[in-house]
């Protein structure tokens, strides 16, 4: 199911189905996510065992997160991404002092670092609209009901583990709206974040979230589905004859993980003829404005409110041509001009992006297709035929998507059925190789390619290093080769390439990189990388854009570039200006 289908069902069964809130939600308010208290007490046991001190930017970076993981992993703790990684790291670090566990997460989650984010302010109005009846959630934070009552001047009671008795009640009375903390309130003495009292839920708000499940269908949000008694509750509640009658939607970020136990919770709910689908969206505050906009109600009471916390374009000077150096070069390339111009199939059934990824795997087939509001396709007819069968075809459009341009941020399935035809035109007939991970593009030099002779010596001479003994610099001696002390582990000069909609135009960001290969591997080459990248300053990464943008331009001032061959039908067509972009200190 794309999102936006969900958002106009969501729309017309608003009344009908209720929340289940994630730490992820609160995440731009502020507060942490649960895997940012992971990472927290990783970086603390790491540092308390081996004196050392990471900074929270220090955190941010793949490659010291990457080391981290590999000590912890080596000392025996769990892979990332285990299930019972946030209780086992309490437990390491705490034991089961629960006294020390509650400073930690009052520091953690003190009030003082809450901001109120549009995305609650627009689900406190919902819920003053009476959209929204009953939000279940799994944080300490108090987020919510701070929105709610700068939105609508009121106090969101909040039923926690200490006040529980009273849950069921509300919820036979009808008492709305509901809002109730399942893993209690960090301010109260009983909080379920524990490892053992994970295992098991307060019976009394378990069997109102039980119950209200076979009521309401349900949206979970910026929650992984990591803890055992959530999970526990949303298995008792399938064995209802009657659950989630308004469906179960499990929305998670385009980057985000899907942990197995909510794939298996999502089989489980399909098999008993629910309407179970795991979407897509940017984040909890981008789907809700989403939602806010589409809602046919009145909403001026609230608007003013809500607009000042909406995204809006910054206002920042442009460099006129005057004032004094130095400028600063950006990796970031103009896209001056380009055709979206596609193929809108209408077909015989709704073809989901679930079924486009199944068949994909199964055919050879070079076509772009994307499931959005229509089936959109780039690519020869044949090779789109072998994905969409000429008998499901009812007829071939031809749509531009010019108009939806603005959608590209926030709408994700637009977001990469654009940026796949341009990664695509990109290194068409280019000497590299096109590599995916955790949903960012590559490009990897193909040494072998007889082409690529022809822009060799300028990527060597760009990783030039100084020789001291003979007063001068000498160009790299290789640009690929295999990662030392690894078994089939092999690296080759490589750039992240991406696709920005900024100033009201696109822009092609060019960040030079190594690749390894195979991918999973890299984390096993952290400090081979280290090594590798550790010296590349600013003269270094200007000459390697520059190498790459020789290889993918030339020597042109602009050009234009297309996925496919000239004489395809309804093919994109970007026209790039190959000067970067600078950046001027005012």
């Amino acid at each position: 199911m794309t999102l936006e289908f969900f958002i106009n069902h969501y729309i017309l069964n608003s009344d009908k189905t209720m929340w289940l809130l994630g730490a992820g939600a609160s995440r731009s308010a502020g507060m942490p996510s649960a895997t940012d208290i992971i990472w927290d007490l990783k970086r603390t046991y790491y540092c308390l065992q081996e004196d050392q001190s990471v900074t929270d930017n220090e955190l941010s970076n793949e490659a010291v997160r990457a080391k981290i993981q590999n000590y912890l992993e080596m000392n025996g703790c769990p892979k990332m991404w285990a299930e019972d990684e946030y209780s086992y790291y309490f437990k390491l670090l705490f034991a089961d002092d629960a006294a020390l566990q509650q400073k930690y997460l009052s520091n953690m989650l003190h009030p003082t670092k809450i901001s109120i984010n549009s995305g609650h302010k627009i689900m406190s109005a919902l819920i003053a609209l009476q959209k929204i009846k009953i939000i279940f959630t799994t944080n300490f934070d108090s987020v919510l009901e701070n929105a709610y009552s700068n939105v609508v001047g009121k106090e969101l009671q909040a039923y926690n583990l200490e006040g529980s008795a009273s849950v069921l009640d509300a919820l036979n009375n009808e008492t709305y709206p509901l809002y109730a903390k399942m893993h209690g309130d960090f301010r109260y003495r009983e909080m379920k974040n524990l490892p053992e009292s994970l295992l098991n839920n307060d019976e009394s708000i378990q069997k109102a979230f039980v119950n209200a499940c076979s009521r309401y269908g349900m949206i979970v949000c910026g929650y992984s589905g990591r803890d055992i008694n959530v999970m526990k509750a949303f298995d008792l509640a399938i064995e209802n004859d009657n659950a989630f009658p308004k469906g179960l939607f499990w929305i998670t970020s385009i980057q985000g993980h899907v942990f197995p136990a909510v794939m298996e919770l999502m089989v489980k709910a399909k098999a008993k003829g629910i309407q179970a689908e795991i979407i897509q969206a940017d984040t909890f505050d981008s789907l809700m404005l989403r939602i806010w906009k589409m809602m046919a109600i009145p909403k001026s009471e609230f608007d003013q409110k809500i607009r000042n916390f909406e995204v809006k374009q910054p206002n920042i000077g442009k460099y006129d041509g005057t004032g004094a150096f130095p400028l600063i070069r950006t990796n970031a390339f103009p896209i001056t001009k380009l055709k979206l111009v596609c193929w809108k199939l209408n077909t015989t059934r709704p073809i989901t992006p679930t079924d486009l990824k199944i068949r994909f795997a199964n055919q050879n087939s070079s076509a772009i297709i994307a499931a959005e509001r229509n089936l959109l396709a780039w690519g020869e007819k044949e090779e789109i035929l072998k994905i969409i069968k000429e008998e499901e075809i009812l007829s071939w459009e031809t749509m531009d998507l010019a108009s939806q341009i603005d959608e590209f941020k926030e709408n994700t399935v637009m977001n990469a059925f654009i940026t796949k035809a341009f990664v695509r035109a990109l290194v068409r007939d280019k000497p590299v190789r096109q590599r995916q991970r955790y949903g960012s593009y590559y490009v990897a030099i193909s040494s072998r390619d007889e082409k690529f002779v022809a822009y060799e010596k300028l990527f060597k001479d760009a990783l030039s290093a100084w020789d001291f003994k003979q007063s001068k610099a000498i160009p790299a001696q290789s640009l690929a080769g295999k990662v030392p002390d690894t078994v089939n582990t092999y690296w080759m000069e490589a750039a992240e390439i991406s696709l920005e909609y900024m100033d009201g135009k696109f822009w092609l960001l060019v960040n030079p990189d190594v690749w390894i290969e195979p991918r999973e591997n890299r984390n096993q080459s952290i400090d081979f990388l280290d090594k590798k990248k550790g010296k590349r300053y600013n003269p270094i990464q200007d000459k390697l854009l520059n190498a790459w943008k020789f290889l993918f331009f030339g020597s042109a001032s602009s050009t234009s570039i297309t996925p496919f061959a000239n004489h395809t039908e309804n093919q994109p067509v970007f026209e790039i200006d190959t000067t970067t972009a600078y950046a001027y200190k005012f």
